[in-house]
């Protein structure tokens, strides 16, 4: 926990009030004056969004309303986006937050997304607070201010809106939506079938209408960070690693190692419960292997709590907010970034920027020529090159060395 975030960070809970007026009760002999009541009446009026969003569960509507409520509350910083409907037509709402929501320019885009499955319900919560913990902080908070002004930041609370108020794991169509993606094995295209679920045809057209760098996707059941690969051709649950294993481990041990719930976990060996998802049980059709290979995108899959839909949401937030704000800075700023360029005008130019022994490609964007790498402290070899150009002055090789203080390194490239 960073120095000096203590008071925003340990939100003055409903329950200590209420517990602060039954000694006063007391002491006054049991009669509950008219004060009093006015008392509990104002502090119950005066509490913080923060708090608010972490004193219960929300119905959906209620979500929905507290977004809408947030977007214009927060709008310096915050847009409200709908990507599509659900089985059921409930709207499935995503929050933009960046000191300039709605406007492409060069910056990093990172996302998490919660309640895939219905009884899974943390998440809803934990995604609001993060919102209004940003809101509250990104003037005085260095963490938050680098966030809001240096990437843009995308939250959706619910992915399966159906599945939470039939508190049903499934969505509507009783189809679980962690086995609904196009996978590597089965489907090496990657093509979608055109049978997929709504809320996975909405939210794969969403994460392909940009570039993401990095995401999370947000579970219960376990207390893990869990990394591609989840699935095996073999069936067999072993250890497969991605050509990006090394990365994948890192970020993982960034959000694990500040959480407190993640150290010494006897479910899973090691200082830190992290995990290769293969290696835990093997899946197909799930998100997170879709977005690595199908949308360049380094996800991992958060399950955080060992009781499906019983989080205490205040205990639940205090022991993820440095986890999701860590994450999403190293996996954005804290790897290899830069911009591609025309030497002598100046105009952005489209690349492939390939690291080390890996076939993941990242791409310099059309518009800026910008790119963001997740990578891990240490040296690493690199590759840009041209795109759709083929000659030996398109393609230039060089070596940086990524920090451990999660500053990153940038490369600025230009061709003639």
């Amino acid at each position: 926990m960073r120095a000096g975030g203590t008071a925003s960070r340990r939100p003055w809970t409903g329950a200590a009030t209420a517990a602060v007026l039954a000694v006063l009760v007391l002491l006054l002999g049991g009669a509950v004056t008219a004060e009093a009541r006015q008392l509990k009446l104002a502090t119950a009026s005066t509490s913080t969004p923060l708090e608010t969003v972490l004193s219960r569960y929300f119905t959906n509507d209620e979500l929905v309303a507290h977004m809408k409520d947030f977007t214009q509350r927060c709008s310096a910083i915050s847009k409200l986006h709908l990507i599509g409907y659900s089985v059921r037509k409930f709207p499935l709402y995503v929050v933009e937050i960046s000191s300039r929501p709605g406007v492409e320019d060069a910056k990093p885009a990172f996302k998490y997304i919660a309640n895939m499955h219905g009884t899974e319900t943390g998440g809803r919560h934990l995604l609001l607070g993060l919102a209004e913990w940003l809101c509250a902080n990104y003037k005085t908070d260095p963490t938050a201010k680098r966030i809001v002004t240096g990437m843009h930041l995308w939250l959706m609370p619910t992915m399966n809106p159906d599945g939470y108020a039939n508190k049903t794991y499934e969505n509507a169509n009783n189809v679980n939506l962690n086995r609904d993606f196009p996978d590597p094995i089965y489907n090496p295209s990657m093509t979608p079938t055109g049978q997929e679920q709504p809320e996975t045809k909405a939210v794969m057209a969403w994460v392909q209408s940009r570039q993401f760098v990095a995401s999370a996707n947000m579970h219960e059941g376990a207390v893990v960070v869990n990394y591609p690969w989840d699935g095996t051709a073999s069936e067999r649950d072993v250890y497969n690693a991605t050509q990006d294993d090394a990365i994948f481990r890192h970020l993982a041990t960034v959000y694990a190692q500040r959480n407190p719930q993640m150290h010494n976990n006897p479910e899973f060996p090691g200082p830190l419960s992290i995990t290769n998802g293969a290696d835990w049980y093997v899946i197909h059709g799930g998100m997170q292997d879709w977005n690595y290979v199908k949308a360049g995108c380094f996800e991992m899959t958060l399950e955080l709590w060992n009781v499906k839909g019983a989080a205490n949401l205040t205990r639940l937030f205090n022991n993820n907010l440095d986890s999701m704000t860590a994450y999403a800075l190293t996996s954005t700023l804290g790897g290899l970034r830069g911009t591609v360029n025309q030497r002598s005008t100046g105009k952005p130019l489209v690349a492939t920027i390939t690291v080390g022994n890996s076939s993941f490609v990242t791409r310099s964007s059309k518009a800026f020529g910008d790119f963001y790498r997740p990578l891990a402290p240490g040296k690493h070899n690199v590759t840009v090159a041209l795109a759709g150009v083929r000659k030996p002055s398109s393609v230039q090789t060089f070596t940086v060395t990524v920090p451990a203080s999660g500053a990153g390194v940038q490369l600025a490239v230009t061709f003639p």
